[in-house]
């Protein structure tokens, strides 16, 4: 019983790991487009 709660909290723990550096990964491909934009604006004023 102890057991099986055990590997439940390990799977939660892991879930929210894994949702939290999929949204980590998403905001840091915002950023990388945002960073792409701007030197597209910088390279155009030139």
């Amino acid at each position: 019983m102890i057991e099986s709660i055990g590997k439940l909290i390990a799977l939660v723990i892991s879930i929210l790991t894994i949702r939290q550096l999929s949204l980590q990964n998403s905001k840091t491909e915002l950023e990388i487009k945002k960073l792409r934009l701007e030197i597209k604006r910088l390279k155009e004023g030139d």
